[in-house]
């Protein structure tokens, strides 16, 4: 990319990443991946996952060796839980940039709602798309290193479930490029790329038992049966459009364009297989796997941003017959956004989320509505992308991407609690079963605590005067100091 376009991606990536809106972790799961890292860095364990100093198995290790060397290098902070995320994000869109060589492609992916909220995220979703994209830009360029190194890490990140885009990538594999296969240098990138993932299981097996550790299979065949997350094989064919709107709504288009393009000569085979093929069989892959999420969509988000960006590019020179009826939804979608906008009660003192969320309505609604009066060319596209643009902006700047526990972060806040945490170790006691939104708080909480102490069930066994959270019900009270009732 040249120096100029790399300046301004960063220039407009900018307000995009940095926010004056507090941040708060949402507790499952990239609060309980920075809570790993966290006992990773108190205790020196690299080998372990834990939950509350015991071996938990129940997910690969990758990600939480992330952002635990962020935090040994930046401190416990909200940046350096971040940071693996915003590198990945960025990795993943310079990525999409060169599979397509079409600056179009990774400003419609930035720009594209799903993509751009686990770009703040600490989970292993970003991560896991940028080395799936690193796999197919090792293919699409014939670079061994690349093709064979990627897949080790990303089974560090997601476990087994990296299973569905191998599966995925195989016809452009076997089809346009089987000559890889025929190099040393892949087999030896393959290699080096797993050894970090054998020895971590290895030695996990050695310390643990195999019992243990075959929890990370298990976890496995308890997501692919009936679980809280099934869902019907239909679920993403509304729940990927609606997380990528309104570029998912335009895919379908570009994807019709790439074929025909294809039909004509135009785009060779290895590109379909690229663009269309691997997409369209990853979908129907994670269609048939029970547990459905909306962030196993992301892996899909630059194919459709692709396909998007397709479709944009005809628009932009569309005029006479055809333009008037394509200019309507943008006219109307545009126009409603406005109206809502201007309509909408002012927001009380004090209401940052809705007064940006105000400021967001109006802005896309006013570049939408001016886009269908608009010649054909370049001025046509950039208010399609300035709108989402300045949304996403008003919207990060309100808190809605980033700020997912206020309750718990205000609490953690007040002074008294504050003082009280700072003092020393804080301690957590629950007698009875903990409940999944306790389970959330006790997350955070611990998160919050400058010094964390032990779990404890039993009253006596936590020490005489430290600060302890108790579970009374479904929530956390904070003792000060403690005295055994």
């Amino acid at each position: 990319m040249p120096t100029r376009a790399v300046r301004w991606a960063v220039l407009l990536a900018l307000p995009l990443i940095v926010s004056l809106a507090p941040r708060s972790l949402m507790a499952h799961d990239e609060g309980f991946y920075a809570l790993q890292a966290r006992w990773i860095v108190d205790s020196g364990d690299w080998l372990t996952p834990r939950n509350w100093g015991q071996p938990f198995y129940d997910r690969t290790i990758g990600v939480q060796w992330l952002i635990a060397v962020a935090m040994r290098l930046l401190g416990q902070n909200p940046v350096a839980v971040h940071l693996p995320g915003w590198l990945a994000a960025a990795g993943s869109a310079a990525l999409a940039w060169q599979l397509s060589k079409r600056w179009l492609t990774p400003a419609v992916l930035v720009l594209t709602p799903l993509w751009f909220s686990y770009a703040h995220l600490a989970t292993q979703d970003m991560p896991l798309l940028a080395l799936e994209l690193l796999g197919l830009w090792g293919l699409w360029t014939r670079r061994p290193w690349a093709a064979g190194l990627w897949l080790g890490p990303a089974f560090l990140i997601k476990g087994f479930m990296v299973a569905l885009p191998l599966v995925a990538l195989l016809p452009l594999l076997l089809l346009e490029r089987r000559a890889l296969l025929r190099q040393p240098g892949f087999w030896a990138a393959l290699a080096l790329g797993w050894l970090p993932a054998v020895l971590w299981l290895g030695l996990s097996v050695a310390e643990h038992g195999l019992a243990t550790v075959s929890l990370l299979w298990g976890k496995l065949l308890w997501l692919s049966g009936p679980t809280v997350f099934a869902q019907g094989p239909l679920y993403y064919l509304w729940n990927l459009p609606a997380n990528t709107a309104p570029w998912g709504l335009l895919a379908p288009a570009g994807a019709v364009l790439l074929l025909r393009r294809w039909r004509r000569g135009e785009l060779p085979r290895e590109a379909l297989l690229l663009w269309l093929g691997y997409p369209l069989l990853l979908l129907l892959l994670l269609s048939c796997f029970k547990t459905k999420t909306p962030y196993y969509g992301l892996q899909l988000t630059p194919f459709v941003a692709h396909a998007a960006a397709q479709a944009l590019d005809g628009l932009r020179q569309l005029r006479g017959g055809p333009w008037r009826w394509w200019r309507l939804p943008p006219l109307l979608l545009g126009g409603g956004l406005l109206l809502t906008g201007v309509a909408a009660p002012l927001p009380a003192t004090g209401s940052l989320p809705a007064g940006w969320l105000r400021a967001a309505a109006l802005l896309l609604g006013a570049c939408w509505l001016a886009s269908g009066w608009q010649p054909p060319g370049q001025r046509r596209l950039a208010l399609w992308l300035l709108g989402p643009y300045g949304a996403l902006v008003c919207l990060l700047q309100g808190g809605v991407f980033i700020d997912h526990s206020p309750q718990v972060r205000r609490q953690l806040s007040d002074p008294l609690v504050a003082s009280a945490l700072t003092r020393g170790p804080v301690h957590f006691l629950a007698t009875g079963a903990v409940d999944d939104d306790a389970q959330k708080q006790q997350i955070l909480l611990a998160l919050g605590a400058p010094q964390l102490g032990a779990l404890h069930t039993a009253p006596e066994t936590v020490p005489p005067g430290v600060a302890v959270w108790q579970l009374q019900g479904s929530s956390w009270q904070l003792h000060t100091a403690w005295s055994t009732p």
